[in-house]
């Protein structure tokens, strides 16, 4: 019997530890998921967003060549802007970078300007 209960506790203490993280009452069971290749401008993130969905829409007929010229360059120029608003970082050897806050490159790994 005692055997059966010394299981029974063990068992309760290791649930009772994979648990705590879960339910912890201090936040910690929040995770935060941020994509740090989502842009931090929402404007951005739609013009590039709207992009792409032009590009399915054409490839699969569904937008005629000319309705894809015009869109395509107005919402070019929307991303182009919302990047240049975004004071985005320029790294000397591979040019504008996407992270917004970021010290080194993400391609080449050296110093970048702001």
């Amino acid at each position: 019997m005692t055997p059966l209960i010394a299981g029974t506790l063990l068992a309760l203490l290791a649930l009772s530890f994979v648990l705590y993280p879960l339910l912890a009452p201090d936040g910690t069971s929040q995770v935060e998921r941020s994509d740090p290749r989502l842009p931090d401008n929402p404007r951005r993130s739609d013009a590039i967003d709207a992009l792409r969905e032009i590009e399915f829409d054409r490839a699969t007929g569904k937008l005629s060549d000319t309705d894809y010229d015009s869109l395509k360059s107005a919402y070019t120029q929307r991303a182009v802007d919302a990047m240049r608003a975004a004071g985005s970082i320029v790294c000397a050897r591979c040019g504008p970078r996407p992270e917004a806050s970021a010290r080194f490159c993400s391609k080449c790994g050296k110093p970048v300007e702001a």
